[in-house]
């Protein structure tokens, strides 16, 4: 009788010994989030002993993912690159966009390419020019979430505790605009039989889906409302989004630049350019939209 052979044994074993184990990636930069790991539970996750997050370059298959915007689009492609360079995050849709914004820089800076080129028109002449970015120069300029950025106090009666926007909340937002950009140019594209009046009536119903998206994110944002007066917390999401609707303009406002504010705290996004033509300085905004961010130019 010829001897058996095991063949999962086998392929573990052929896993265990190969050669080229010690040619794998390493880890190629070492991050502490801006949220400081605020809000995250251990399942969503997991930091070294320093409380880093190890970040991983690009493998090929990734920059091809990246570089389709099909498969981008609807966030499948970037979650798998996201859990791929970075491991540690074990739920990519409930991380937040401070996190994600550093993690997207330490991805770019990790695949060997620290350094990227931007195209901008001068302000002034509208010369071309292109200027170079130092992805570790952003990444040690970045802010770090403080117990203050977390609390709005409305006239001394609330108490609302904030929190960013998930990558989730992020991705489904965008949809949402999407498809209403899109309702949008339909109306001018294909509908040239529509009045004024018809187009306004589109306009208008397409103004409140997305103004009811946007209170919907925003009191997503919204962990709880403690009242001063009794000390009662809130945290009922109903009721929360129902205040948020319909709270006053001013409040509304108030809620939305801490909002603002919060997820703007990370890397930091402003840089100085200088025109090559007319040397005009001015002060640009960075994106770090991963289709534009990791796409080819």
């Amino acid at each position: 009788m010829l001897p058996t052979l095991n063949v999962d044994s086998a392929k573990g074993n052929n896993m265990s010994s190969n050669p080229l184990k010690q040619y794998f990636r390493q880890p190629g930069a070492f991050i502490k989030l801006p949220t400081l790991s605020r809000w995250y539970t251990p399942h969503e996750i997991e930091l070294n002993e320093e409380g880093e997050l190890e970040i991983y370059g690009l493998t090929a298959v990734d920059s091809i993912m990246l570089n389709t915007p099909d498969a981008m689009l609807n966030g499948k492609a970037l979650e798998t690159v996201i859990k791929n360079c970075a491991p540690g995050i074990k739920n990519v849709k409930k991380i937040f966009t401070p996190d994600l914004d550093l993690v997207f820089l330490a991805i770019k800076s990790a695949s060997g390419e620290g350094k990227y080129d931007i195209d901008r028109n001068c302000p002034k002449c509208n010369e071309e020019n292109t200027f170079e970015v130092n992805c570790n120069h952003i990444i040690n300029t970045c802010s770090y979430v403080e117990d203050s950025d977390t609390v709005i106090n409305i006239n001394n009666e609330l108490m609302v505790y904030i929190k960013p926007y998930t990558f989730d909340l992020r991705l489904k937002f965008l949809h949402r605009q999407y498809e209403q950009n899109r309702v949008l140019e339909a109306i001018d594209n294909d509908n040239k039989e529509l009045n004024d009046f018809q187009k306004s009536e589109v306009l208008s119903d397409s103004i409140k889906t997305l103004t009811a998206s946007t209170f919907d994110l925003l009191s997503s944002t919204i962990e709880k409302i403690v009242i001063i007066q009794s000390k009662q917390e809130v945290t009922n999401h109903e009721h929360i989004n129902e205040w948020v609707t319909s709270t006053n303009k001013q409040q509304a406002e108030l809620l939305m630049n801490h909002i603002t504010k919060l997820n703007q705290i990370g890397p930091n996004k402003k840089v100085e350019a200088k025109c090559i033509k007319c040397e005009h300085v001015w002060e640009e905004e960075l994106s770090f939209d991963p289709i534009s961010f990791f796409g080819k130019r």
